[in-house]
């Protein structure tokens, strides 16, 4: 046992006996049932609010407010030139008015509330467009959150040509694909910040199919991203020949995570969504090669479409399951509607996080419950800021507008070795806000660490006030975990790693937790017609794009889709030529080559019947 554990273990045995009162002195306050609404008047009064959003006709910026009808939330604005627009933010009223609560005290203080304000970077433009936010990106001052994850479009090629799809060769024309020095100025621009992004994930079109991906996953591990992920659609993984070996090669160069795109279990959805047949067998290959190479952490991500693939949730979350060793969780998108379609379109493909976990909860016979598992994503935003600082790592902010996003965790019961709710581990409510007392206590430690020594000795006390400022942040760890497990309600296993995680707070601790477990997720990306101004300032999934004058652009994700890519996009675009665009066969999402060796292969079959089983 090092001497850091061995004082560890008497402070925490010492603590537990010998200073009790202190937790109890951390749960006086705000009383622990400040999220629920039941018999509060907060259910009896109708939501408004006033906000910014754009015409979805010509893009300008227009007044909006958000309000309640009928037990819904409505965005509702009107333009000048193009008139009234209506669309749905939620089909819950009571969730949505749940996660917009605030809690003040009798002189109408905040004390409480999901939106959290965080630590934003210095600018990286000045503020050109008399018009503000959302026109001035990349970033502005008017940016109030920082980059929790880092984009970069590899490519616009793609070997499936989806018909939802809002970057793509087929539809643009033109190539997008930067150069590996382009690729490295986007990294360092993110990775240079004072509160630097932690994740990167590389998105397209289909990024894996350029030739030098590995070694793009290497460049981002050498500038220090912590995790490394792709969204794809597997193409890459799943190759027949030679798919196992290429897995294995981006794995080892430090490719962390898949973001594999996974619309339900059957052929015919994928038909639907993707426009080619007996799509599962191409799905099987990227799980299968996968887990041969030890790549354990896959994220289903599920394009949610009203009465195509929301009847796919159960399936999906059972397929999850089935497949625990090596998928780690699920994210429910549902679908943004680019591009002018009419209210009675909209009214049709129109989906809201509230339908997806309201839909989970019925296809689960309940075990998900939406009025109990369900968080916004910025609920941990003070637990996460605990974490990273007792454990110097960077932190991962998640101080998105509670609209953004819900999750939930799934974990392995050790006893009966089914799946649970994590909720049958925690009281969650109790230790978020345990967690929220905790860091307003000890915030002002990260700013202002002890420096008792360098005043007296100079350099050399640095070394003793280093040693000071361990043992302090190791006695917090003792106090916060302490203050932690008095409200779980079952030890064991599951308790013992989360406990790991809590003392030490690295990747490795959290990996071993996530381990074994499930994350479910609901992400709603915004479109035109339901962009909410004061959310896009919250965003912390940015864009980063190489412009032609050497700058870096970074801008939120919903902005770059809505308003900015094909402005963009015409900067940095190169021509297509033939061989580019008849590299792939969107009917299969094979490229012509391997058509044309598998037909000879296989006797004249057709090309539609390539790629199955």
């Amino acid at each position: 046992m090092s001497i850091i554990n061995r004082i560890l273990f008497k402070y925490l045995k010492s603590y537990f006996f010998l200073n009790k009162i202190n937790i109890k002195i951390l749960h006086k306050g705000v009383e622990l049932n400040l999220y629920h609404l039941d018999g509060t008047d907060v259910l009896e009064e109708k939501y408004y609010r006033k906000t910014a959003s754009v015409c979805p006709e010509c893009l300008k910026k227009i007044d909006a407010v958000v309000q309640e009808e009928d037990g819904k939330i409505f965005m509702v604005k009107n333009c000048p030139e193009h008139g009234d627009f209506k669309d749905i933010i939620s089909s819950s009223a009571k969730y949505y008015k749940w996660t917009h609560y605030q809690k003040k005290d009798k002189n109408g203080k905040v004390l409480w509330q999901f939106d959290k304000d965080g630590e934003s970077n210095p600018a990286d433009c000045a503020l050109d467009d008399d018009r503000g936010c959302p026109y001035n990106c990349g970033l502005c001052s008017e940016h109030i959150s920082t980059c929790a994850l880092a984009l970069i479009d590899l490519t616009n090629r793609c070997n499936f040509n989806c018909n939802f799809c809002y970057a793509n060769i087929e539809k643009s024309g033109y190539l997008i694909e930067p150069t590996l020095e382009e690729i490295d100025r986007i990294m360092t621009h993110f990775r240079s910040k004072p509160m630097p992004a932690v994740a990167i994930m590389f998105t397209g079109g289909e990024p894996t199919v350029r030739k030098d991906f590995p070694e793009i996953c290497k460049m981002a591990k050498d500038h220090g991203f912590k995790e490394v992920i792709v969204a794809t659609n597997g193409y890459g993984f799943q190759k027949k020949n030679g798919g196992l070996e290429w897995t294995k090669k981006v794995f080892e160069m430090g490719l962390d995570t898949l973001y594999l795109q996974f619309d339900g279990i059957n052929n015919e959805t994928y038909e639907k969504t993707r426009g080619i047949k007996k799509l599962m067998p191409y799905k099987m290959r990227v799980v299968e090669n996968c887990r041969e190479v030890g790549l354990s952490s896959i994220n289903l991500v599920a394009t949610i479409v009203k009465g195509i693939t929301d009847i796919e949730v159960g399936n999906i979350i059972q397929f999850a399951l089935d497949n625990i060793d090596v998928v780690r969780g699920i994210t429910f998108q549902p679908v943004s509607l680019c591009g002018r379609i009419t209210a009675e379109e909209m009214d049709e493909l129109r989906i809201t996080n509230a339908d997806v976990i309201q839909e989970i909860e019925n296809q689960t016979g309940g075990k998900i419950r939406m009025d109990e598992a369900w968080y916004p994503l910025s609920t941990i935003v003070e637990f996460g800021r605990i974490i990273a600082y007792l454990a110097d790592v960077d932190p991962i902010e998640f101080t998105c507008s509670p609209d953004c996003g819900f999750a939930t965790y799934l974990v392995v019961d050790p006893d009966t070795n089914e799946m649970v709710p994590i909720l049958d581990y925690f009281d969650p409510l109790k230790i978020i806000d345990f967690a929220n007392r905790f860091w307003e206590k000890i915030k002002h430690k990260e700013k202002q660490p002890i420096k008792f020594f360098e005043g007296i000795l100079g350099d050399m006390g640095k070394t003793f006030d280093e040693g000071l400022n361990l043992l302090d942040k190791t006695q917090l760890r003792a106090r916060f975990l302490l203050g932690i497990l008095q409200y779980t309600k079952k030890p064991g296993k599951l308790m013992e790693m989360f406990s790991r995680l809590l003392m030490n707070g690295d990747w490795e601790s959290i990996s071993s937790f996530t381990h074994g477990t499930l994350l479910l997720s609901s992400m709603h990306f915004q479109d035109a017609y339901n962009m909410d101004i004061e959310r896009v300032k919250r965003c912390i999934v940015h864009f980063g794009v190489a412009m032609p004058d050497g700058s870096v652009n970074e801008i939120s994700f919903c902005t770059m889709n809505t308003l900015h890519r094909e402005r963009i996009e015409k900067l940095v675009a190169k021509k297509v030529t033939a061989k580019v665009k008849e590299e792939f066969d969107t009917t299969t999402g094979q490229t012509r080559e391997e058509i044309h060796q598998q037909v000879a292969q296989n006797g004249g079959m057709r090309k539609t019947e390539l790629g199955e089983e």
